[in-house]
């Protein structure tokens, strides 16, 4: 995939819950009209709503309004993704550890709510790279086809 060409799906949107939900409903209709696989759509939806919430919950702390722009491109590789924010950088300049927290399979009512988003975007992308320029948060990474590392 050249970085360089440009996107097939792109939207650049004000940051909220909401518009979250409408963002992902639209670009999984456009993933549909472009021929994606549902398998690899439903991955791609997966990965974009935890990262999005996290845009919206972490960088803008819930603040509405926000500019946050996503883009899409389609390879014979998968997907590539791209997600710019204007927020607060990554804790430490750098993307989360991603470990599954641990889980007792005996204890189910103590299953956490929460750290699982990082570690299953590490477990379904590849290629995935943060860098902060001038303000501006930049995600990017690559949603594999099935088969394929």
């Amino acid at each position: 995939m050249s970085v360089q060409s440009p996107p097939d799906i792109h939207h650049d949107v004000p940051a909220g819950i909401g518009q979250v939900r409408r963002l992902l409903d639209v670009v999984r209709a456009e993933m549909h009209d472009h021929g994606v696989a549902s398998a690899l759509s439903d991955t791609t939806q997966i990965i974009l709503a935890e990262v999005l919430n996290n845009v919206v919950e972490h960088a803008y702390g819930f603040v509405p309004g926000h500019p946050m722009v996503l883009s899409l491109r389609f390879g014979l590789d998968g997907i590539a993704c791209e997600i710019r924010d204007e927020g607060k950088p990554m804790p430490w300049g750098g993307l989360p550890a991603g470990i599954m927290p641990m889980v007792d399979r005996e204890k189910p009512e103590e299953l956490p709510e929460g750290g699982f988003g990082w570690a299953l975007v590490r477990d379904l992308t590849c290629d995935l790279r943060y860098s902060r320029e001038q303000g501006c948060n930049r995600l990017t990474f690559v949603v594999p086809r099935i088969g394929r590392a």
